[in-house]
């Protein structure tokens, strides 16, 4: 039986310095400070330190004007009265209306001339361990540890580290470390006479905010340790399989495998199959012998074990690590300071400290989403990377560099693999999440719809029904799938006889959903523009709105000011909420046909038609299903 040679560990430092505390970092969006906004506006347009729309530079033409009048309305709505430059086409806005820089923010961004409104955040200093070499670990900050920590810090998440044992008794380790095995002996003893399991050990969970030492992943998980590596640090295909078993058999959630060798091994594999289909995730590194030869290495190139190459301070692959197309990820794995035998701390080498940064951060997502399997965790670090290299996945990187904020994010509105689902460019063939799916049973978590064969869950669900359900959005008529958005990003989707979802996990409720400006986009369709629409002159009885000088009438009214988005939990609904659902006008009342013979009054919005029936009252047009078929993704 061949050995499996353990990957190299180089200590450049046994020791540490008395280090202070580094710098408190930036936090991502908290807050937006009261009533003040960050506007970004088109070359030719300026503000003046009042607020007010300075004279164009270049000569005005009918479009500008438009754009100058509209805005500046929009801008006296919200009673701004200052405006204080950033960079070039950037202004802070201050203004004195009674509404939320949120709201403020998503009314200013349909406007002609705005690049970008948005609410001008607070950011506040992320929690920092007071661990005295925290100072040295700068791949936290890489792979953005202190902001996950501001979601979690760990529970006590039992993880398997199979590799040469770990001091138990280093005081970064204390209270971390349950009861483990030794394959060698058949024993309890799982001490370390190399330091490698040690040092990987304290990289995943060593103890954190204690005053010494160094931060580890996963704050609060729980070691299993399992010797299986000698003091050479090499051990046998029946030893490490004979790990994976017992660690599976033991309750790991999480197997960290710090080792590899060159050739494949069925025994091996079977192990790994074991544990897999229990639900574990096996983390493996993809060993250090780029420069010689670049061999592939087992276990992480078994495609159910994620592989982990490294990375150094700028993200760079590192010149040692094996790459290759079973590659999953990169993490830092340069000079991080972790803990070592006898007290010990220092700054090793290798893959193998580039997956317990991956195994760590396996912890944190498995703490605020206990309920999910393996290969799900597997697929949540894969789809939050920070992609690096190549777009897309790549035989260096994997789907990119490691983001552990990222990663916990994408945790918590987890419901599939966005992996898996398939990406659609705007006018493309039709494509399969549009095809009707075979029935499932209901839970609460999913719906089937018969009447269009499709099923509703998870985040788009829990929306849909929030804020109108069937009368405002229809029934789902495509599965989630992956589209290119306005911006040029992909985001996960979801299309209804209504309207259109796409998944903002990283907004707060209720803008963690956004709504398609279906309206505005069916015209397009059509090769019709809003701003070609008759303008009546506005009505005392009617809502008026200057921005697109357009008014709502009865009975339309009614409808508009009876449904929207659910902001306040007050009951009824405000402006701001059916603002934020229906949108503005963007046409008077007139006759149009709707379907063939089929002639109502209609009035088109931001992000819907409404249409009066004669047997039925108001209904809302079925744009999203109309936008679709013209595309040709749906007959």
């Amino acid at each position: 039986m061949q050995p499996v040679r353990v990957l190299l560990v180089c200590v450049v430092a046994l020791l540490y310095p008395s280090l202070a505390l580094p710098p408190a970092q930036a936090q991502p969006p908290a807050p937006a400070e009261a009533h003040t906004l960050l506007l970004h506006l088109d070359p030719q347009l300026h503000l003046n330190p009042a607020a007010q729309l300075a004279a164009p530079a270049t000569p005005t033409t009918a479009q500008l004007a438009r754009t100058v009048a509209h805005l500046t309305r929009h801008l006296d709505q919200l009673q701004a009265y200052a405006a204080e430059p950033i960079l070039p086409q950037i202004y802070l806005i201050r203004y004195r209306a009674a509404r939320t820089p949120a709201h403020a923010a998503h009314q200013l961004q349909a406007q002609a001339g705005v690049r970008v409104a948005e609410p001008n955040y607070t950011r506040i200093a992320y929690r920092t361990p007071n661990d005295p070499a925290l100072r040295e670990q700068w791949a936290l900050t890489n792979i953005q540890a202190f902001a996950a920590w501001e979601i979690t810090t760990g529970s006590p998440i039992p993880i398997a580290v199979i590799d040469t044992g770990v001091d138990a008794s280093h005081p970064d380790l204390e209270g971390q470390i349950r009861t483990g095995y030794n394959v060698f002996t058949g024993s309890t003893d799982t001490t370390d006479d190399n330091g490698h399991g040690t040092a990987v050990a304290g990289l995943i969970a060593a103890r954190t905010n204690n005053g010494r030492g160094i931060a580890g992943m996963c704050w609060d998980c729980q070691i299993i340790p399992i010797k299986a590596l000698n003091q050479a640090g090499a051990g046998t295909d029946a030893g490490i399989a004979r790990s994976i078993v017992w660690a599976t058999d033991a309750g790991a959630q999480i197997i960290n495998l710090s080792l590899g060798g060159n050739s494949p091994s069925v025994t091996l594999h079977e192990a790994v199959k074991y544990a897999t289909a229990r639900g574990v995730l096996l983390i493996a590194a993809s060993g250090n012998e780029q420069q010689q030869g670049n061999p592939t290495s087992y276990p992480a190139a078994y495609p159910e074990v994620l592989a982990v190459s490294s990375t150094g301070t700028t993200d760079l692959i590192t010149g040692f690590a094996n790459t290759g197309d079973y590659i999953d990820l990169a993490a830092p794995g340069v000079g991080v300071w972790t803990t070592l035998p006898g007290n010990d701390y220092g700054p090793p080498n290798g893959t193998s400290f580039a997956a317990p940064y991956v195994t760590g951060t396996a912890g944190l997502v498995r703490t605020v989403r206990p309920d999910l399997p393996g290969d799900a965790v597997h697929c949540i670090l894969q789809a939050s990377a920070d992609d690096q290299g190549v777009p897309g996945k790549d035989p260096q990187y994997g789907w990119g560099r490691l983001n552990t904020y990222r990663a916990v994010q994408l945790a918590l509105e987890y419901t599939t693999c966005p992996l898996d689902t398939p990406i659609i460019q705007p006018d493309t063939e039709p494509s399969p999440p549009f095809a009707s799916v075979p029935p499932v049973a209901n839970t609460s978590d999913l719906t089937y719809y018969p009447e269009t064969g499709h099923t509703l869950r998870g985040v788009f669900k829990a929306y849909w029904e929030a804020h109108g359900g069937l009368p405002i959005f229809g029934y789902p008529i495509s599965e989630e799938f992956q589209e290119v958005g306005d911006d040029g990003q992909l985001y996960t989707v979801q299309y209804f006889e209504r309207h259109r979802f796409e998944a903002h996990p990283a907004n707060a409720p209720p803008y963690h959903v956004q709504l398609a400006r279906v309206g505005d986009l069916r015209l397009q369709q059509q090769g019709r523009s809003w701003w070609d629409f008759a303008r009546p002159a506005p009505d005392p009885v009617c809502l008026f709105f200057a921005e697109t000088g357009q008014h709502i009438c009865e009975p339309f009214l009614s409808v508009w000011r009876s449904n929207g988005l659910e902001f306040d939990g007050v009951a009824g609904k405000s402006f701001a909420e059916s603002l934020a659902l229906f949108g503005q006008p963007l046409s008077p009342v007139q006759i149009e046909e709707i379907a063939p013979g089929v002639s109502v009054p209609v009035q088109w919005f931001e992000r819907a038609r409404f249409e009066q029936h004669p047997d039925t009252g108001v209904l809302l047009g079925l744009l999203s299903g109309e936008l679709a078929t013209q595309r040709g993704w749906r007959e």
